[in-house]
């Protein structure tokens, strides 16, 4: 499952000309940073040459339920929403959720017309949250409308390069 979401980032990545670093230990919890070479739009208001974002990368089908609103309600481990929710950060940090299929089987779609990673994968910024006292997990939701796209990577890095909180 954790190569399918590392795959599905790398693409959403590589379709904007991001690089993504992976971390090689997991200090505060950051599985990857995405880095956006010069400025993410020709913007007068972009105040930030190449902003950066850290990223904690899950995947889950067992610990996901999509409401009947479309929001994703996900268990996420207590001590990964701890550090999420750290406003003592200098760079940005979301969490991306990729949405399993149960059926492996169904995770991939190959054809002639091309390869598909089914479902989609979900951000969110937990930056100022009431951290957890909890042992185990804590249930948080995800907006349905935070689908990870290029286009919306592209906008959270606009948003970064000016100075804005995501």
């Amino acid at each position: 499952m954790e190569d399918m979401s590392i795959a599905y980032l790398q693409a959403i990545c590589a379709k904007n000309g991001y690089e993504l670093s992976d971390t090689k230990h997991d200090n505060d919890c950051v599985d990857y940073t995405i880095n956006c070479g010069g400025y993410p739009i020709d913007d007068a208001e972009c105040v930030w040459r190449s902003p950066k974002l850290e990223v904690q990368l899950k995947s889950s089908f067992s610990s996901v339920t999509i409401l009947e609103n479309g929001d994703v309600q996900y268990d996420i481990p207590a001590r990964n929403y701890n550090y999420l929710v750290d406003t003592h950060r200098f760079t940005p940090y979301i969490l991306v959720l990729l949405v399993m299929h149960r059926d492996e089987e169904l995770w991939l779609e190959q054809n002639i017309d091309g390869l598909k990673i089914t479902k989609c994968a979900y951000w969110i910024s937990l930056k100022g949250q009431e951290p957890t006292e909890n042992k185990n997990s804590i249930r948080i939701v995800i907006p349905g409308a935070n689908v990870l796209t290029p286009n919306a990577l592209k906008k959270i890095m606009v948003t970064i390069s000016k100075q804005q909180e995501l």
